[in-house]
């Protein structure tokens, strides 16, 4: 899920610079940004297994994830850095980017060949994005419901369809991915 939606918030910004700055990224910079992408996953996903906070069964049994249950005040800083970090920022730079971009291309009401590819490359970039949040934003309530104390209205059966829905989103990239394009 971070690799994820960190990749979804380098391509907003790179489809930034590109639309924005009309700046061309180069193939060291792609390879410079998958290896921050895959650190920064390693360091939040390494974090629990090094001891700020630790991995558990999730309510319903089925699988794995950080303690959101937990009160030691360690685990509820990870919880919270966890959540700001690895989904209010991503969302946040994906916003900024992709509201310039949308700005950017009304301002500029000649419609050329590059910027309608622009456009739709855009679009699709929009659309993964909006379904990553689809697939995680439930999973991410439940999760916080359980953290702050609510868990008595999150049970087994209600926490299963957030959890799963939330680990298929990787499923749907690929599929969006060959309907917008027309070079797969």
């Amino acid at each position: 899920g971070i690799v994820s939606i960190m990749t979804l918030t380098v391509l907003a910004y790179e489809r930034y610079i590109r639309v924005v700055h009309a700046k061309v990224i180069d193939f060291s910079w792609s390879w410079r940004a998958i290896t921050y992408i895959w650190i920064y996953s390693l360091a939040w996903t390494g974090a629990p297994l090094l001891g700020w906070n630790r991995y558990t069964l999730e309510i319903h049994g089925l699988g794995c994830s950080v303690d959101w249950k937990s009160k030691d005040p360690n685990d509820t800083s990870f919880v919270l850095l966890f959540f700001l970090g690895c989904l209010v920022a991503p969302v946040g730079i994906m916003a900024y980017c992709y509201g310039h971009i949308l700005y950017a291309v009304r301002m500029t009401a000649q419609v050329i060949k590059l910027l309608k590819y622009e456009k739709k490359v855009a679009k699709m970039c929009f659309l993964m994005i909006s379904t990553f949040l689809i697939c995680w934003m439930p999973y991410a309530v439940v999760s916080l419901l359980i953290t702050y104390g609510y868990s008595n209205l999150v049970t087994p059966t209600v926490a299963i369809i957030p959890s799963f829905f939330a680990k298929s989103s990787t499923a749907y990239n690929p599929v969006i991915y060959i309907f917008m394009s027309r070079k797969v």
